[in-house]
């Protein structure tokens, strides 16, 4: 699979249910959830990047597996993709974060899981077995994104790697993800490949 290709599409599909950035203190926004992946209704952000787009909590909600989800719609130029998540004891886990596999259930962020401490869920995507690692490397810390400092910042690493007729073929991508308490993902870092940014936000 074509690297920036894969690259891309996990960048919309985790910014497709993730949060941003605004200039307000989001403990002073009445209603504000202090989520690390707020769902108000109404709640937007905006990223830029090498993949740039818009992120609005519509307010819908759908049950999945017998579950309410958050209903997220991403804009990117003039495509418009839709995707759910739902916050579970500390747990957040998303579904039809990749387009090709609209009803893939990851569990992007599990925000109790001790530093260091790996979960890991495999699928097939293209039909190619892919495995997902993901780690919290730092917790509590501080993160400057585009001049504008954030606090209480989760680091996730997911590193992803391929398996083709039960031969591991390595790690193929590694992904930081930083989220923000009561504001949401605030930076999506591919290393050399590129970032995408939190520009603006608006919790409601």
């Amino acid at each position: 699979m074509n690297k920036i290709k894969f690259l891309l599409i996990w960048c919309l599909a985790v910014g497709t249910l993730m949060s941003c950035g605004k200039e307000d203190d989001p403990e002073a926004a009445p209603g504000a959830e202090l989520d690390y992946l707020p769902t108000t209704t109404g709640s937007t952000w905006t990223y830029g990047g090498i993949s740039p787009y818009t992120l609005t909590v519509t307010g819908t909600t759908s049950v999945i597996n017998g579950k309410t989800y958050h209903e997220m719609e991403s804009k990117q130029g003039t495509s418009v993709n839709k995707s759910y998540v739902l916050k579970e004891k500390g747990v957040y886990t998303a579904v039809g974060m990749v387009p090709a596999v609209g009803s893939l259930e990851i569990a992007i962020l599990k925000e109790e899981t001790p530093v260091g401490e790996p979960w890991e869920q495999t699928t097939s995507i293209n039909g190619i077995d892919t495995k997902m690692t993901l780690t919290i490397v730092e917790k509590n810390v501080s993160k400057t994104v585009e001049g504008k400092t954030y606090n209480n910042v989760i680091n996730v690493k997911m590193e992803t790697s391929y398996i083709f007729m039960g031969e591991d073929l390595g790690v193929g991508l590694t992904t930081h993800y930083y989220f923000s308490k009561g504001i949401g993902l605030i930076l999506s870092d591919f290393g050399a490949n590129g970032q995408v940014p939190l520009l603006t936000y608006n919790i409601k």
